[in-house]
Order: C-alpha cells, then structure tokens, then sequence
C-alpha cells in the first residue's frame, strides 16, 4: 500500500483535532489545543532537521503534544479520583473537581 505523506498527514491532523474537540470545558480545549501546536511546531522542526517531510513531522508533533498535554497539567500528572457513585473527577489548584469523560 502506497500512501501519500501529505493524505498520512491529513488524516493524522483529523484525528488530533477530534481528540482535541473531545475536552470537556473551554479551559481544557484551550490547553489541548496549545499543546497541539507546540508539538507541530515541534515536529515539523525535527521533520525538517532529520531530513524527513515537515509537514508529516507536525501532524505526529501536534498528536503527541495533544496526548502528552491531555495527560499532565502544568508539569504534573493528574490524580483520578472515585466519588463512589461510579463517577470519576480530579482536582484543580483551587479545590474544584472536574468529571473526567
């Protein structure tokens, strides 16, 4: 099967931007999609560097960087807890909780 890099792309594109569509608040769809673009600038860097296609390298980048941005907050990892009605939230910085979905 012979793909295109620039189809590869496109479809890895679409699917960050749904994952990024997935967050559950403004803040969070915010985050996630800052992170996106700092893992495609990124990848696109690297893409270039390594001698590879840039664009490819930022549709991987923006990938990565939603996942690893949806995963840690500020530097931290996200603590999960149970409210024992099968619910599950985490904690911000002023005490709120947020279901996570």
């Amino acid at each position: 099967m012979n793909t295109s890099p620039f189809r590869t792309a496109a479809l890895v594109i679409a699917c960050a931007a749904m994952g990024v569509g997935c967050a559950s608040d403004r803040q969070q769809r915010h985050d996630d999609a800052r992170n996106a673009a700092v893992g495609a600038v990124g990848g696109a860097v690297i893409g270039a560097a390594t001698g590879g296609n840039a664009l490819t390298g930022a549709a991987v980048g923006a990938v990565a960087g939603a996942i690893i941005g949806r995963l840690v907050v500020d530097g931290r990892e996200r603590q999960v807890y149970s409210d024992g009605k099968g619910g599950r939230y985490w904690v911000d910085e002023d005490g709120r909780r947020h279901a996570v979905r």
